[in-house]
């Protein structure tokens, strides 16, 4: 459970630390919806992100085909991941900045974030190509939107069942 929902129960409004003002518990139905979207529709856009990963590619043994514009599958589609999946975690942190109340949604977006200015950085050669974490960061943000989701689901059928 996120620390504002355990802090703010006295309060009849809080944010939820995903930019969205609701009353109480009850405004977690419409996050359901939202983290089950993006958790399923960034699924699918880490699937080529990770399989296009030169990393990934030789862990499992496998030689990515040489085909023009293969290295850039990976930083686009991570980086259409990263702005669009990980929005809610990077939102959640600006609040918790703001409230001052650091906690996980912080930690996950300076995750993300790391990750995203380090591959970038490899890509454009600006730093050792091992500092490549596309793959990485993608499934980073999917496994956060799916234990999202299923946080969301769990707060919403608590709220439901008083």
């Amino acid at each position: 459970m996120h620390r504002q929902h355990a802090d703010d129960r006295s309060s009849q409004s809080h944010r939820g630390g995903h930019g969205e003002d609701h009353g109480g518990h009850g405004g977690h139905g419409g996050h359901v919806a939202m983290f089950r979207r993006l958790f399923w529709w960034n699924l699918l856009l880490a699937v080529p992100t990770v399989a296009a990963s030169g990393m990934f590619a030789s862990i499992l043994g496998y030689p990515l085909p040489d085909v023009a514009g293969l290295s850039w599958v990976s930083p686009v589609l991570g980086t259409v991941i990263y702005l669009w999946g990980g929005r809610p975690f990077l939102t959640g942190a600006v609040d918790e900045i703001a409230a001052r109340k650091p906690g996980m949604l912080l930690l996950v977006a300076l995750a993300i974030t790391v990750a995203f200015a380090s591959s970038w950085a490899s890509t454009l050669g600006l730093v050792p190509h091992g500092l490549d974490f596309w793959w990485e960061l993608a499934l980073l943000v999917v496994i956060m939107l799916l234990g999202h989701w299923v946080e969301m689901r769990s707060l919403a059928q608590t709220s439901s069942a008083l």
